[in-house]
């Protein structure tokens, strides 16, 4: 999202906390008509707009872009953006009134159609009630969902057609407001416990998570970023709008510039496996397509600009069918 619209909804969760909810999913469809991102060709985008809380589904044909659907998840509007393999968009929703949930992943079909929805969990000991923020999915389908209210960040299984858990990746997390997961799931990213604009990589081993050391990343939060194979850590940066954040716990953190001087990036996302970076920019209402650079996303070498993607409006955090 644009550098002001993410501090001030960031604040403003600071200081509010969701209602209670129970834990719950109701079985879906198989949906979705977009192929998958492949050779820096996209068939469709996903976008939310995060101050307003509405989805856009984008189809380019041709190098036409027209839009499918647009819509708002509930009666509150969305806080996070994920697609699965079969084009099923991901949400998260904490609707003031409690109504249709007090806080739940919701979820959609390209046209818009409500799939399903998976009521969040009341976790023993959390400090708040549920208040759900944002979300990221690994290449096996598991949604990691941050929880604000409840300070904690949990996954959901896919089970044919529904879904188990939550399963826990961190609890008691002061901050947990944005997650981002390797497409593999072995390490789940969290901004929480470390301080503004840093994250702490949670990785998994087979008796649960083991917290990682905290390093820098462009923005605020992870919300409107994504995360490689490998640990790379993609963010729009505040303050420098036409600049892309590629940052790791390993340390060489780098970046990349957009042709847009005046460019505002709301978010980025990855193809499978990490070998193209699709930006979006708000300002231009294009989205680029770059190729990692042969030594990797953090070898300081400047990605390969592929192609630019036009006719969009309103770009802000996206998302691709992977």
């Amino acid at each position: 999202m644009y550098a002001i619209g993410r501090i001030a909804v960031f604040g403003f969760l600071i200081f509010c906390w969701g209602l209670v909810a129970s834990a719950g999913a109701s079985p879906v469809a198989p949906f979705g008509s977009f192929g998958p991102a492949a050779a820096g060709t996209l068939s469709g985008l996903y976008n939310l707009n995060y101050e307003n809380g509405t989805i856009t589904v984008f189809q380019i044909v041709g190098g036409v872009t027209t839009v499918v659907s647009h819509f708002r998840a509930s009666t509150s509007g969305s806080r996070g953006l994920a697609v699965d393999h079969q084009g099923r968009i991901y949400t998260t929703v904490t609707p003031q009134n409690s109504k249709p949930c007090s806080a739940c992943i919701e979820v959609f079909g390209e046209k818009g159609d409500l799939l399903a929805r998976i009521q969040a969990p009341i976790l023993p000991g959390a400090p708040g009630a549920p208040n759900l923020d944002n979300l990221s999915l690994d290449a096996q389908g598991n949604i990691y969902v941050s929880d604000y209210g409840q300070q904690a960040v949990y996954f959901y299984s896919p089970s044919g057609n529904t879904w188990t858990g939550p399963t826990i990746v961190v609890q008691n997390s002061t901050n947990a407001a944005s997650v981002a997961v390797e497409p593999d799931g072995d390490v789940v990213f969290v901004s929480g416990g470390c301080g503004f604009a840093s994250v702490r990589p949670y990785v998994r081993t087979q008796s649960g998570y083991q917290p990682g050391a905290c390093f820098s990343i462009g923005t605020i939060a992870l919300i409107g970023g994504a995360a490689s194979d490998g640990g790379a850590v993609f963010t729009p940066v505040d303050g420098a709008g036409s600049f892309v954040s590629v940052s790791s716990e390993a340390g060489g953190g780098t970046g990349f510039t957009i042709p847009d001087p005046h460019g505002q990036i709301g978010g980025i996302a990855l193809a499978t496996g990490g070998a193209i970076a699709y930006v979006g920019d708000h300002h231009g209402e294009k989205l680029y397509a770059y190729a990692r650079p042969p030594k990797g996303w953090l070898s300081g070498v400047a990605p390969k600009l592929l192609t630019s993607y036009v006719g969009f409006q309103g770009l802000d955090v996206i998302a691709i069918r992977p």
